[in-house]
Parts: C-alpha cells; structure tokens; sequence
C-alpha cells in the first residue's frame, strides 16, 4: 500500500458520489483526479485539526474502486447525430444520480457506470426518453468517481495506518451516550438519518428515496 490518502468532505456527497478536497485547497469535487494528494503523515495532520465533515481516506483503495461517471452539464441534452459517426452511446433523459446520467447498456438497466454504457453503431432517435450523443462527446466528458457507499472504515482507514483524532473519539462517545446513535446523511437524497453503526451507512429512511433498505 503506498504512502498516498484523499480527503473526503462528508458534507459535499452528490448523489452517491463522495467529494474531496482538491489540489491546494481549491474547493471540492467529485472528480478523483483533482484530488489533493496527501502523505500519511499530512493526511493524519489534517485529521486531528480538522472538522468532524472531514475523513482522510487511503487513495489506492478509493482508486481501485473508482467508476466512470458523466456529469449532465457537460454533455448536450438534446440528441446529436453526426454525419459519418458510427459510435454512439445514449442515456435516459431525466433521471440522475446527483448529476450523472444513465446509460443504456447490454442488458439490465440503465447505469451510471459510464464504462458499461453499450456503443451502438446508429442512433435511433425515434426512441422516447433517450437522448443519443457521439460517443467521443461523452468519453470526453467522463470522469473518475467513488461512491459513499463503498467506503469502509476499517479496510481504508485503520488498516492504513491512520488514527482517529481524540477530539473526534470524545464528539462520538458523548453522541453515543444521548442517544446510542449517530448522525448521517443520506447519499443518494441527503436527508438526515440516524442509526447504532457508527461505521457505515445502513440506508434510508425515506422508503421513496433509492438508498431506502429494510431495516
């Protein structure tokens, strides 16, 4: 395992998309490659200064579980036919995970997985609700994402060496004391959820909201 971390901002999740702090304080994205990249040692540093939104994170684990994702901003949202194209992919128009758009793919539903979406040699425009674009449109626009979902606790923060700051050991105890649970926000729809794991997300309240699971 190398000596490289990201920083999540738990507060800026899009859809199911986790943001991170970028190069030299820049803002946040979604976008792994603009990804401050950090020692173990600063990512630890960061850490025990820093807010309770805030969670270093091993970069190869996060890299190894990345998927393609296109954000509907960048692409047309109107069909583009192309004379002489012959590789088109088309996404359900509508429908969004945060931003990103829905690809038709070989079999089974659409996805967000921009590197399942099926290429087609022709675009048939007469299908309702899909939107048909150049290939090389949407290739360009894509980007390297990690879903909230994925992240593991133990796996890409203990196991890589990183400590929980004491401050953030105390804030946890004394939420656990009041009430036994802890606070999270939802990924997909942001509402505000409460529950015993302090670890990992065990879904949605909301029965309406796609993150909704049994409980």
């Amino acid at each position: 395992m190398s000596n490289r971390f990201y920083m999540l901002c738990t507060r800026e999740t899009v859809g199911n998309n986790a943001s991170f702090h970028c190069h030299n304080g820049n803002g946040y994205s979604s976008n792994i490659d603009r990804a401050h990249v950090y020692t173990r040692e600063e990512a630890q540093h960061s850490w025990d200064l820093g807010r309770e939104i805030d969670q270093p994170v091993c970069a190869d684990s996060v890299d190894s579980l990345a998927t393609w994702h296109v954000d509907c901003q960048y692409i047309p949202a109107e069909s583009v036919i192309e004379p002489g194209c012959e590789a088109y992919v088309a996404y359900k128009k509508g429908s969004w995970n945060g931003n990103d758009v829905y690809w038709l793919q070989h079999g089974g539903l659409p996805t967000d997985d921009f590197s399942k979406a099926f290429i087609f040699v022709s675009a048939n425009t007469a299908e309702p609700g899909i939107v048909w674009i150049p290939f090389a449109l949407a290739d360009k626009a894509k980007r390297r994402t990690f879903s909230i979902n994925e992240f593991n606790r133990r796996t890409m923060v203990q196991a890589a060496g990183l400590v929980m700051p004491e401050w953030l050991k105390k804030q946890n105890r004394r939420k656990k004391a009041r009430s036994g649970k802890v606070r999270w926000n939802c990924p997909h729809c942001g509402k505000i959820s409460w529950q015993y794991n302090p670890y990992d997300f065990d879904g949605c309240r909301d029965y309406s909201c796609e993150g909704w699971r049994p409980q």
